[in-house]
């Protein structure tokens, strides 16, 4: 049957009002199945196929089901066809499969099951993250045409205005989001469904250095396996498996030489866009933990005219640690520590180690014991 451009054209104007309301899009895919006679349609993205980013009729769920259920998704024979999409803005079944493959293929095989034949998949969005509006036509029915796919060239242009609307939206809520945390001066790194970093706020960049930086938008470490417990985080926040006993805790801490450590507590990002529209999905929340640590030492310094080291030697002095643990912590012989020590009870007017916590406590500048983080 032909397209009904009038249902296509009310079908992709409601398209626009899912940029505001995204719920509207299974009625869009039902509306855009009847308009153009086909048997179902999906929306998925080209490079992230999963059963959690998709869209879709209820018509193909089945197949989708099977799909992923026995890993189709992982080798798709479709994916040929992504040059075709990325250089037309469409690509059918036709272009890049032999009749004797489409008749043999166990690919189309499992499809033909679901009553499922020939196909058109419209590309939208930006390169990287293209998306894949797939037609599914019945298993009788006709290839989609040249002039079939000429309308919806055209019509990827009103799909390609909705996901820019979408994604706009979701910058701003994650730009009104950033703006919040710089005035109150939380550190904080958003990130996508790919894992990669979208947005780093000025409090998290100054927490850069080789325990946590961004390279090629990754969240990186020193530690290869303290970067791979980062992106297994983030990627177990974006489905419900962050809920299951055997996913990585909420929070990751990061070892720093010669203080606290800092811990990154990875969560996902409420809204209701579907993933693959959305600017951001996640959040990396970054504490200092050794930041009062460093604080305090900068007031010690100030107080009692303490050089650098000794205003580290009695702050750990303060947290318990035995003039032994001090030593070997720094990295110093014993007898210098002791030489830190004397020189810190001389400029703070104390004779015992008790005495320099008690004082140290009473000012407000004893940190919290090691074992209390």
């Amino acid at each position: 049957m032909p397209i009904d451009l009038c249902g296509l054209d009310q079908a992709l104007d409601q398209s626009l009002e899912a940029a505001v309301d995204p719920s509207l899009w299974p009625k869009i895919l039902d509306r855009l199945t009847a308009a153009t006679g086909s048997f179902g349609a999906n929306i998925i993205p080209a490079n992230a196929r999963s059963p959690d980013l998709i869209i879709a009729t209820e018509s193909v769920r089945p197949c989708l089901e099977d799909y992923f259920a026995n890993g189709w998704h992982i080798n798709e024979w479709r994916a040929r066809g992504i040059p075709l999409m990325m250089r037309d803005g469409t690509m059918r079944d036709q272009q890049y499969t032999t009749r004797d493959q489409f008749e043999h293929l166990d690919y189309y095989r499992f499809q033909a099951k679901h009553g499922i034949g020939r196909t058109c998949i419209i590309g939208f969005s930006s390169p990287e993250d293209l998306l894949c509006l797939t037609l599914h036509r019945t298993l009788g029915s006709d290839v989609f045409s040249d002039e079939e796919a000429a309308v919806f060239q055209n019509a990827r242009e009103r799909l390609m205005a909705s996901a820019m609307i979408m994604r706009g939206m979701s910058a701003s809520r994650i730009g009104g989001m950033i703006d919040a945390f710089r005035a109150t001066g939380v550190a904080a790194i958003f990130f996508d469904r790919f894992c990669r970093v979208t947005e780093v706020t000025p409090d998290a960049e100054r927490l850069f250095g080789e325990e946590v930086f961004i390279s090629n938008r990754t969240i990186s470490s020193r530690v290869p396996e303290v970067t791979t417990a980062i992106q297994k985080r983030m990627r177990s926040i974006l489905t419900e498996k962050w809920l299951t006993p055997n996913e990585p805790g909420s929070s990751i801490t990061i070892p720093r030489d010669g203080t606290r450590p800092m811990v990154l507590r990875i969560q996902r990002l409420g809204g209701n866009l579907p993933d693959f529209f959305a600017h951001s999905v996640g959040v990396c929340l970054i504490e200092d933990v050794g930041g009062k640590q460093r604080h305090n030492q900068q007031q010690l310094r100030q107080l009692f005219a303490l050089t650098a080291t000794e205003a580290i030697i009695a702050t750990m002095i303060s947290q318990g640690m035995t003039l032994q643990t001090v030593a070997k912590k720094r990295s110093i012989s014993y007898e210098t520590a002791r030489s830190h020590l004397r020189s810190i009870f001389s400029k703070t007017n104390t004779g015992r180690q008790a005495e320099l916590a008690a004082l140290l406590t009473r000012l407000n500048l004893a940190d919290l014991p090691a074992s209390a983080l």
